[in-house]
């Protein structure tokens, strides 16, 4: 477990010299390339912004919304594949959002979820479809965009109350808060967009095979993503995400990590309404219970995909 902590932390560390050195890298902010549509910061100057939309696949943008933005998404996460057997989950997530004040966003979630899984080793075949849990999320913006300046960053937390077990798919009531990061940036003006995100998901739960005993995990998530505006409508680019999961609420007891990339589009229909999507297969990982063996299948799937209406 050392050595596979070691690697979490050398992630943590690669992720935060990203961002710092990201200004190295992008356009030259003093330059009128920085410059768009939201308020001017100096006379003659205005700031360039990424868009509000999930023009980034599983990677949140920081935007949102102005006073009065109310909102309805549509969220259906998939996943799927294990060593052996066939297993698939698909969590669907409806979610009701209003920005209630200026640089502030609520949202109140309901979740349905669907689990198959035949002869997979550890877990009971289940095939079967349920409601399971609901959620509330508050978001606040806390850097904004200036001229020389092109990040902007949000925190979140997401309060979550679920009725089945993440894996199994069995009956088990469990609780959990999501603590977020959000940070993106432009890099050239009206084309080509970058975010990331940190999470931490601390949970305590009812074992599904023995419900009088309860149980402390979490998960970990860095991810990372590049976008590029083909057209006013149509938005493409590429993600990686670096998963970690732990027997314990502290990040004290890996048990197992995942690396997943894949490509990423979001299609807006109109200027109400617009369609994201991703499919990523896991292209490296390892857990602590069948460390030999390339991919971590224990904790995580061969591949999750996403469709955001």
């Amino acid at each position: 477990n050392r050595f596979v902590m070691k690697k979490y932390n050398l992630s943590v560390v690669a992720f935060v010299a990203v961002v710092s050195t990201y200004p190295a890298f992008a356009a030259d902010p003093s330059s009128d390339t920085w410059s768009k549509n939201v308020g001017q910061s100096s006379p003659g100057k205005e700031v360039l912004q990424v868009p509000g939309d999930d023009i980034f696949g599983f990677t949140s943008p920081t935007d949102v919304g102005k006073p009065g933005d109310s909102g309805f998404a549509n969220e259906n996460d998939g996943r799927f594949g294990k060593r052996q057997g066939t297993y698939g989950v698909l969590n669907t997530k409806y979610e009701f959002s209003r920005t209630v004040a200026d640089g502030w966003w609520m949202a109140g979630s309901l979740f349905g979820a669907f689990y198959h899984a035949h002869d997979v080793t550890g877990l009971v075949d289940v095939n079967h479809l349920d409601f399971d849990g609901l959620s509330f999320e508050i978001e606040h913006r806390i850097v904004e965009r200036s001229v020389g300046q092109p990040f902007a960053v949000s925190i979140s937390v997401e309060p979550r109350w679920g009725r089945l077990d993440n894996v199994a798919g069995l009956s088990s009531n469990w609780y959990a808060a999501a603590f977020k990061l959000f940070v993106d940036a432009p890099i050239l003006p009206d084309k080509l967009y970058w975010a990331a995100n940190m999470i931490w998901a601390p949970q305590r739960g009812e074992d599904p095979n023995n419900p009088s005993q309860w149980l402390d995990t979490s998960t970990t998530l860095l991810s990372t993503a590049l976008t590029y505006q083909i057209s006013a409508q149509l938005f493409a680019g590429v993600e990686v995400r670096y998963l970690s999961a732990f027997n314990a609420a502290w990040l004290n007891d890996n048990i197992g990590n995942a690396l997943y990339a894949g490509p990423t589009m979001l299609w807006k229909i109109n200027e109400k309404v617009a369609f994201n999507t991703t499919f990523q297969p896991q292209i490296a990982g390892r857990s602590t219970t069948n460390p030999n063996l390339n991919l971590d299948l224990d904790n995580f799937e061969r591949a999750q995909f996403r469709a955001k209406l």
